[in-house]
């Protein structure tokens, strides 16, 4: 008899606590009874004067790294640096530990894990020369090897995995060989092989598998019969290789390997299981079977369930009628009977008529009952594919009438439809009598994974049943999913629990592939783009985003300086592209890009001391080669930084480089004589070298030439030029020229003056730069500044016009 002491039993036998039964009828109404769950013992009192007392600040929980793989890991990171690696034989027992960590746990291989498990055997075989097996024996790499045939819950990336399978693979196949006459193998070389030949065909290359089979199937596959066929027929069904499955039909007829039921069974519960694909499952239920022999009532119970699902009644009949012909009335599939009549339209009480006359007709032939709550479960599982919650209810509600209580599967089917239809409350109700019963193999832990992730994503959180669910699966030490841990990281973001997302990150991200880690970095990204979130919140997320995935692309770190720049944090910016000047590893350092994209942003923040900071980096770079474009965001950033004589150093570094000026250099070069003195001398040498070398002038090199001028207060030269501009470029004046004209002249009084010419000689343009902005101002005299109101002055309010200038 199954034992009632379930886990929350012990629970609450632990914790002191009163236990009810959901199946109790007088239950308890208070808790009168419950213990705290703190000391009993009173507690001596503490001095708090001077601060004594003052409780120690939080310290963030260790990163949670599986035995092993913090070695690896730094391992790969010492390589890719070119610095000195540990030593060989603390490698090789890391490499051991972590398998047999694994191992222990029964967990998969993440993508990211194997590659750096791959790295660490490849510098092994290379550099610990002492030892022939390298510190890894035999049984190891075998353990290794058979531990990558645990497939994880979802398909990411399994590249390295294959990889690592492959090395290890030769690598046993070679000390093999290797091997004396007087030394005899510990295993048979199929022992090596099966499991390989798995790893290929699950994880993308089935082909390789199958010509791996055919290789060596006289020689010592032979007697294990049509095992690895099956793997491979299995691997290139989950590829979609429809014309090689069928060539790998017709090679196991050359080698005389029936298609017997079995076989059919394994292609065609496999379509129809994951209803993968209807009419492929149809192709391969009606290929002709060895010895005429009719298919397994797995496969047509399988088969009828998909038809069920995908409303293809008409073509499942004659199976379930084949079914029913041959089938003794004693072993009658009724689970599968009572599904398809409720696929044909029979209501929940047609049904309980049918349950009773099947029951009837049982015990006067004095057969075993075969009705039973699995029965019912398959039922509400069936109204669950049609997201009919009512018909599910309604079907739990029939079993209990019959004397069947719900079961922990009942439950289960509960939470997922309650889920699926946003009844959280009611999908809580089932997650707490589903504790009460014993599951099998942790199967509610994906499920309670979902109610915490649609918890979460509720505009008005219940915190504390999210906090008693993550609790409940900690204390089981059950996988939480990436999907899980970016809802909870999002959660924590949104009520300033910064402390814990440090923890819930150190705890879970380190288990995870690339592809899982960015869904949970994603979460990070996306709060600190958020122009709603605080500065203070968004800086402590980078901080806490660097540190946990350091392995963030130059690209995105680039968009998350431009962020900051955005928040009028200069300082923060840069502090971000200190932190990517600071990687270890080369392809996450800057580029001349992300030079300029720095630059750029200093260049309008105007903060002289990041400009500093960040052209002082530039100097120390050694991989920076620096090129036109560089030179002009320097160029800009100083000129934006109020220093046009040390940008003018830097026209002068592009003049006499073999790259020479682009247009932009022209343009930043021109807009820096603005502010310098005498800067007029330089713009007008400028202006000289175009004309003499007869070089297109655009209209915005024109427009910061006029700029120059404006600057140095040469207002007739200005206007001239921009009544020329028609005769000598092929421009019409416009809001460009003329708006350059006035932003870079100084002092309010020539701007009225700038303001009032452009009114009087181009009146069109006047108005247009009137609508892109501008402001009053009154001159009074008085206290008060609505009397005495002597004059208003209006001034243009146009932005950045000639001002923002691309590197």
């Amino acid at each position: 008899m199954r034992s009632q002491l379930t886990r929350h039993v012990f629970r609450q036998i632990i914790y002191n606590e009163l236990y009810s039964s959901t199946r109790c009828w007088f239950p308890a109404t208070h808790y009168c009874l419950r213990a705290p769950r703190g000391p009993v013992i009173p507690t001596a009192p503490r001095r708090t004067l001077f601060g004594f007392g003052r409780k120690p600040k939080r310290q963030p929980k260790p990163v949670d790294y599986e035995p092993g793989f913090q070695l690896m890991m730094e391992t790969s990171n010492k390589l890719s640096m070119g610095a000195r690696a540990p030593p060989p034989q603390q490698l090789a027992q890391a490499f051991v530990d972590f398998f047999r960590s694994k191992q222990s746990a029964a967990l998969a291989l993440e993508d990211i894990q194997a590659r750096y498990a791959l790295e660490t055997f490849q510098h092994l075989q290379m550099t610990y020369t002492e030892d022939p097996n390298f510190g890894l024996t035999s049984e190891d790499l075998r353990m290794a090897l058979g531990l990558m045939k645990i497939v994880g819950r979802k398909n990411y990336q399994y590249k390295a995995r294959k990889e690592l399978a492959k090395v290890i693979f030769e690598e046993l196949k070679k000390r093999r060989e290797t091997m004396t006459d007087d030394q005899e193998p510990l295993v048979s070389f199929d022992h090596d092989l099966l499991p390989f030949i798995q790893v290929m065909a699950q994880f993308g290359d089935a082909l390789y598998a199958r010509d791996l089979v055919e290789k060596y199937w006289e020689d010592c596959l032979k007697h294990v019969g049509a095992l690895p066929w099956s793997r491979v027929v299995r691997g290139l069904i989950r590829e979609n290789k429809v014309e090689e499955l069928q060539d790998t039909v017709d090679i196991m007829q050359k080698y005389n390997i029936p298609f017997d039921p079995k076989f059919h069974e394994n292609i065609t519960v496999f379509y129809a299981a994951r209803q993968l694909d209807m009419e492929m499952t149809k192709k391969w239920y009606q290929h002709p079977i060895a010895y005429k022999r009719p298919p397994t009532n797995l496969t047509n119970a399988t088969v009828l369930k998909l038809c069920i699902s995908q409303g293809e009644l008409e073509w499942g009949d004659p199976i379930f009628k084949s079914l029913i012909e041959r089938t003794p009335e004693e072993k009658a599939p009724w689970d599968v009977i009572f599904q398809w009549a409720a696929a044909k339209g029979r209501s929940v009480d047609e049904i309980e008529r049918m349950m009773e006359v099947m029951v009837r007709r049982q015990e006067e032939k004095g057969l075993t009952l075969s009705l039973d709550m699995e029965t019912f479960n398959g039922l509400i599982e069936l109204a669950n594919s049609r997201n009919d919650p009512y018909t599910a209810e309604r079907y739990v509600a029939l079993a209990q009438k019959l004397g069947f209580p719900p079961n922990a599967r009942t439950y289960l089917l509960q939470l997922d439809y309650r889920i699926k239809v946003g009844d959280l409350g009611g999908a809580r109700t089932a997650y707490a009598r589903l504790r009460g019963e014993e599951t099998v193999d942790s199967e509610d832990v994906p499920l309670v994974n979902k109610l915490i992730v649609a918890l979460c994503a509720e505009k008005r959180h219940n915190y504390d049943a999210v906090m008693g669910l993550v609790e409940d699966l900690g204390e089981r030490k059950a996988r939480f999913e990436p999907e899980t841990v970016a809802a909870l990281s999002s959660l924590h973001l949104q009520r300033g629990e910064m402390e814990d997302l440090v923890d819930l990150l150190n705890t879970h991200a380190f288990h995870y592939g690339l592809d899982q880690r960015a869904l949970i970095s994603e979460v990070l990204m996306s709060h600190i783009l958020n122009h709603n979130t605080p500065i203070a919140s968004a800086w402590n997320t980078y901080n806490i985003l660097r540190q946990t995935f350091s392995e963030i692309d130059i690209p995105t770190r680039t968009s998350l300086m431009q962020s900051f720049f955005t928040r009028k944090r200069s300082d923060m910016a840069t502090h971000v592209f200190g932190h990517m000047r600071q990687q270890q590893v080369k392809s996450l350092r800057p580029t001349i890009s992300t030079y300029v994209t720095c630059l750029s942003g200093i260049s309008k923040a105007g903060d002289l001391e990041s400009l500093q900071t960040v052209h002082n980096m530039m100097k120390l770079d050694s991989e920076i080669d620096p090129n036109t474009q560089l030179y002009n965001a320097l160029m800009l950033a100083y000129t934006g930084c109020g220093e046009p004589n040390i940008a003018q150093g830097f026209w002068e570094d592009i003049v006499h480089s073999r790259e020479g000026p682009s247009y932009a250099s022209i343009q930043i070069a021109l807009r820096a004589c603005e502010r310098v003195a005498f800067g007029e001398r330089v713009a007008r040498d400028i202006w000289g070298r175009l004309k003499r070398f007869e070089i297109e002038v655009t209209r915005e090199i024109y427009a910061a030439y006029v700029g120059a001028l404006a600057g140095n207060n040469l207002f007739t030269e200005c206007v001239k030029l921009i009544n020329d501009a028609e005769k000598e470029a092929g421009y019409k004046p416009d809001a460009l020229l003329i708006g350059t004209f006035y932003n870079a002249v100084r002092r309010e009084s020539n701007k009225q003056k700038v303001k009032e010419w452009a009114w009087a000689a181009y009146p069109e343009v006047y108005e247009e730069l009137m609508k892109l902005g501008h402001y009053e101002i009154r001159k009074s005299s008085g206290e008060d500044e609505h009397e005495f109101v002597h004059s208003r002055e209006t001034f243009f309010d146009i932005g950045a016009i000639g001002r923002d200038v691309e590197p």
